[in-house]
């Protein structure tokens, strides 16, 4: 993850800690995330859609159970489908971009994990000997060179 303040970091799922949440709120750190179906929210505003559009729902929300782990700051979350019309539900702590905005770029984050999945089973990178954005794309330039000399004609 970057910490910084004009970066928009964008997560699956897995990595839900609501006190992170409440740090990253603290130190103005954008994310977008996806949300788990177990969590206790506590739905504080509900923001106008357009009926005709792709969002379903757009609140503001505070997650956790009070006494017990409930954030100290406001959260936006906002449920959408997916291409197979199962429901997508995204929190974000960024309410200058539309919701429609927010769902395309976790949509967007799903396309860099297919990449991924492809390289790891194509180009057999299991992993990255560099970690500077150089040395990354330098060894997926080499990868795929090495594949496209090396596909069967």
């Amino acid at each position: 993850m970057i910490e910084e303040n004009d970066v928009l970091n964008v997560f699956d799922r897995g990595y839900v800690d609501y006190r992170k949440f409440d740090s990253y709120c603290e130190r103005h750190i954008r994310f977008v995330t996806r949300l788990k179906g177990n969590a206790l929210v506590e739905v504080v505003a509900e923001l106008p859609v357009d009926p005709a559009g792709p969002i379903n729902k757009d609140r503001i929300v505070y997650l956790g159970k009070e006494g017990l782990n409930k954030i100290q700051h406001p959260l936006r979350l906002i449920e959408t489908t997916d291409s197979e019309g199962n429901r997508v539900t995204i929190l974000t702590n960024d309410i200058t971009l539309k919701a429609a905005e927010i769902a395309d770029i976790y949509r967007y984050r799903w396309q860099i994990e297919l990449f991924f999945k492809w390289t790891k089973q194509h180009l057999r990178v299991k992993h990255f000997y560099g970690l500077s954005q150089q040395a990354v794309e330098n060894q997926i330039f080499i990868a795929l060179i090495t594949y496209c000399l090396c596909w069967p004609s």
